[in-house]
């Protein structure tokens, strides 16, 4: 089932985690007051608890003080460290990447524990007072504690940020990523029956009446669609819903959304239209092609004559070729909901897995059809393709074979480079089932 919109976008957002942890840090500063106040009231408790980690009133404001100092000028470098990586992302890699940094929990989690351990101190040093000369307070050794855990984070973020500067694990996580996606959005697809319009009764209503249009109001990216919700208002209204627009398009105002098929009853549309988000940019909100895009824009960008680094392009190729070795052993995406009673509800436009090889490789062999290195290996990669793809999957990618041999007829490669093409193109014919074709598509 997929998760609310609201719930994704709150989850991705850069202040869920620091926020989230801020505010443990606040009430746990209250509570080590309280529980301070309760050891050290209790008979003989300065003695029970060793002399080492009591301190006076003076002692823990300056511990206290130094520590939230501190803090704060680490949390000021972990910040001024982040906007060197997203730099170099904008510069080198792809500015939709910088999402994956961002968001990625690591990342708020150190800010989180930095926030955390600051309020923390902050909090502590506000109410911390006096009530007797020789008062003795142990919340200076919880400070003390949670410096020395800041610290340990700290030395973890500086072997993050080296880690994932790195393109080979930032492609790696994007495409970790991009396979949950995958799993979470089309399992249910694998084992369901796709209910065709045409082989219900539903099928006279949409050849034959004329649909109510719901148009967007605002212009941006379809962010989000809530099917399961859409379902239960088509239900409710006793209607069939088509979507008129996938996932990650651009819309302007007064654009199509969806068209209603209803029984006469009256159809609320801002109803059915609050139930697909618009956002001025586009999110990886359970969108499976916005990862492949990414890893594409990663490879296109590596070709560019300014970086000019064919091994990195090579790397997004066999990337990619994962994330559609993966998608070609699924159904697919589900074109069809039905309601509890098996009634057709919703239909939904889906990409074809053609559409997804032409997103995926067609910049790359655009910008880099001169290099034998990146054509090999984008042949190469569709025969790893072929390998993992049922027969009903196979079309589409012969289809884009020939394609491909079409964009590089007019290069002019050496003999061996030649040779060494012909040899992977033969492959994958004879994987595709095409071997006597072969001659005919021969470089």
């Amino acid at each position: 089932m997929a998760r609310s919109a609201s719930l994704l976008r709150m989850r991705t957002s850069f202040w869920y985690l620091p926020s989230f942890y801020g505010t443990f840090a606040f009430f746990l500063a209250i509570g080590t007051l309280f529980l301070d106040n309760y050891l050290l009231s209790s008979i003989d408790a300065e003695n029970q608890i060793p002399a080492i980690f009591l301190s006076d009133i003076n002692l823990s404001q300056i511990i206290l003080s130094s520590i939230a100092s501190s803090l704060l000028t680490m949390t000021t470098i972990t910040f001024s460290t982040i906007l060197v990586v997203l730099t170099t992302y904008l510069s080198e890699f792809s500015p939709r990447a910088l999402q994956n940094f961002i968001t990625d929990h690591s990342t708020q989690r150190v800010l989180g524990i930095f926030t955390a351990g600051f309020i923390y101190c902050i909090i502590l040093l506000l109410f911390l007072k006096e009530t007797t000369e020789d008062q003795l307070f142990l919340v200076p050794t919880f400070a003390v504690a949670i410096a020395i855990l800041c610290l340990i984070v700290f030395v973890f973020f500086i072997q993050h940020v080296t880690t994932w500067i790195q393109v080979s694990n930032l492609l790696h996580n994007i495409t970790v990523e991009t396979m949950e996606c995958m799993e979470e959005l089309f399992e249910e697809s694998d084992a369901s029956i796709h209910d065709a319009p045409w082989d219900d009764w539903e099928s006279q209503d949409i050849s034959t009446k004329e649909p109510v249009t719901i148009m967007s109001k605002e212009p941006g990216y379809v962010q989000y669609i809530d099917v399961d919700a859409l379902v239960k208002e088509a239900y409710d209204s006793d209607c069939i819903v088509r979507v008129e627009r996938q996932q990650g398009d651009y819309i302007n105002e007064h654009t199509p959304l969806l068209s209603v098929w209803g029984s006469g009853k009256k159809i609320d549309k801002d109803s059915f239209r609050a139930l697909i988000t618009v956002s001025i940019a586009r999110a990886p909100l359970e969108d499976v092609e916005f990862g492949i895009r990414k890893v594409n824009e990663i490879g296109v960008r590596a070709l560019s004559s300014g970086i000019n680094d064919p091994s990195t392009a090579v790397h997004c190729i066999e990337q990619l070729g994962t994330l559609l070795s993966k998608l070609a052993s699924m159904q697919g995406p589900q074109p069809y909901f039905n309601d509890k009673y098996r009634n057709l509800r919703v239909i939904v436009k889906t990409p074809e897995f053609f559409d997804y090889l032409d997103i995926a490789f067609s910049p790359i062999i655009r910008y880099g059809k001169t290099d034998i290195d990146v054509i090999t290996s984008i042949i190469h990669v569709l025969k790893i393709i072929s390998d993992h793809s049922p027969e009903f999957r196979k079309e589409s990618i012969w289809k884009y074979t020939k394609h491909t041999i079409e964009s590089i007829k007019d290069e002019i490669y050496f003999e061996l480079e030649k040779e060494r093409l012909n040899r992977c193109l033969k492959e994958l014919c004879f994987s595709l089932g095409h071997g006597k074709e072969f001659e005919r598509v021969w470089i």
